[in-house]
């Protein structure tokens, strides 16, 4: 690839936090169990839910592949089956606007929100709930749902406990290499489809230029199109990225006006069904 060293090291650092949500979740079954089940609204607190809990309960998500997260309503078959659960995870923040309609019909379910204690960023009235895609932030997840597991399940504490600090040392190891790294990069603006990445930005002194804000599904303006042409040219940036579940057609005109090379950066909201196919997850 072209550019420098520093846009390299950029590109690598973003990369990193997708790689570090799509390890295989340890104790990820195919087939029923006797195990009690736990809910995760959506991929990334499923997998953290997957890798503290293991074998000692069943994770499943609620969001179905391929869907976008951020405007999902359940069925009414989605909310009776969620009723059986034991515990549900959602993250807060305006993601999972739904889960107000679970809790009415789910009296005997403990529900726990993830995001607890993650200072927000709110742009206007609307609240960026990427928050998963920052280590930073993503400890704090961690660290709310391995206390979410141990009162759910408190015969389990001591197991709880032994996988969360393993999780813990991965996710500090990968916030410093972050912090160390990112704060050497003289190249610290990148573009991306919707502002996905706000948190991680603020947490590492980056600047992100997004084509949207945080909902992906609105349409780009053709001022802003402008705008980021501009920027690429002034700042004689070399990449722009891509998300699934997004349209390519904007970053397509722009690195066609600009010779910008795209690459694909994965936001882990919403899986393909290819991805739950490799990684067996159970939906509900």
């Amino acid at each position: 690839m072209g550019g420098n060293i520093y846009e390299k090291t950029l590109i690598a650092i973003l990369l990193i936090m997708t790689l570090i949500l799509g390890i295989t979740s340890c104790g990820t079954k195919t087939v029923e169990s006797s195990k009690p089940v736990v809910y995760a609204s959506f991929y990334p607190i499923y997998d953290l839910a997957s890798k503290i809990g293991s074998d000692k309960i069943t994770v499943r998500t609620i969001i179905p592949p391929g869907i976008e997260p951020h405007d999902w309503e359940p069925a009414t078959k989605d909310v009776a089956e969620m009723t059986k659960a034991k515990t549900i995870l959602y993250l807060g923040l305006g993601m999972d606007s739904w889960i107000d309609k679970i809790k009415t019909n789910a009296p005997n379910v403990t529900f726990y929100e993830v995001s607890k204690g993650i200072t927000p960023i709110v742009e206007g009235n609307q609240t960026n709930p990427h928050i998963w895609l920052s280590p930073k932030e993503a400890l704090i997840m961690a660290k709310n749902i391995h206390e979410a597991l141990q009162k759910s399940f408190p015969n389990d504490k001591d197991y709880f406990e032994k996988n969360y600090q393993n999780l813990k040392i991965t996710l500090e190891t990968l916030n410093k290499e972050y912090t160390d790294t990112l704060s050497q990069a003289k190249h610290k603006t990148f573009i991306v489809y919707h502002s996905a990445f706000d948190y991680l930005a603020r947490d590492y002194g980056l600047k992100q230029e997004a084509l949207v804000g945080s909902d992906e599904e609105a349409e780009v303006s053709p001022a802003r199109m402008t705008e980021i042409i501009n920027l690429i040219k002034s700042k004689n940036i070399k990449y722009i990225f891509t998300e699934p579940l997004t349209s390519p057609k904007p970053i397509q005109t722009i690195a066609k006006e600009t010779g910008v090379q795209i690459l694909h950066l994965n936001t882990i909201e919403g899986l393909t069904k290819e991805d739950v196919k490799k990684k067996k997850i159970i939906f509900h």
